[in-house]
């Protein structure tokens, strides 16, 4: 199975070069954060606030959607494994943050093979930012109390804007996708 994540920042352009990505890449399902604009024709989840989706863009379907009224993931199960967009804004407050966690981990308790992708808008030296803060530490407890492993290495960036970079969108998955031995 192919995956692509991706955040457009609402950026028009991304959204244009994503189509022509699948395509040419094959890709089976795409993890998108802050989309530009929705697409109809494929099966297309998102959370309630839309920036957060999953896009099952090629042969392979949902096996299952699961209905989330909260703002911060979207979720849904493919090939058996339960795969997480989410998006924690910048302008949520720490307690919020971690409500957003909190809800995000207990969810993903429930299942043995997930993968969690998107922009966490979180700093921690883990994963190549300059210094941690303090939703990085929650986002490490809040991982901690999954069985997952951080896909990210080295210190590349995930946001470029000028001369500003971080390391903020990040994917998680289970340690027995990483072993190669799911079911």
């Amino acid at each position: 199975m192919k995956i692509l994540q991706l955040n457009f920042n609402h950026c028009e352009a991304a959204h244009d070069l994503l189509m022509q990505t699948v395509r040419e890449l094959k890709v089976d399902l795409a993890i998108i954060l802050e989309p530009h604009k929705h697409i109809d024709t494929q099966p297309w989840e998102m959370d309630s606030s839309g920036k957060a989706v999953i896009w099952s863009c090629g042969k392979l379907p949902f096996q299952k959607v699961i209905k989330n009224t909260k703002t911060g993931f979207a979720t849904a199960k493919m090939e058996n494994v339960y795969f997480y967009s989410c998006y924690a804004s910048p302008s949520l407050s720490f307690e919020e943050f971690v409500d957003f966690l909190d809800r995000l981990a207990q969810d993903a308790n429930q299942y043995s093979s997930v993968a969690i992708a998107g922009d966490f808008n979180a700093w921690a030296v883990d994963w190549g930012s300059k210094e941690t803060i303090a939703r990085g530490n929650a986002l490490l407890e809040a991982m901690a109390t999954l069985d997952v492993v951080l896909l990210n290495n080295g210190d590349k960036p995930t946001f470029i804007r000028g001369e500003r970079n971080s390391v903020v969108d990040l994917t998680f998955v289970s340690s027995c996708l990483v072993k190669g031995n799911y079911s």
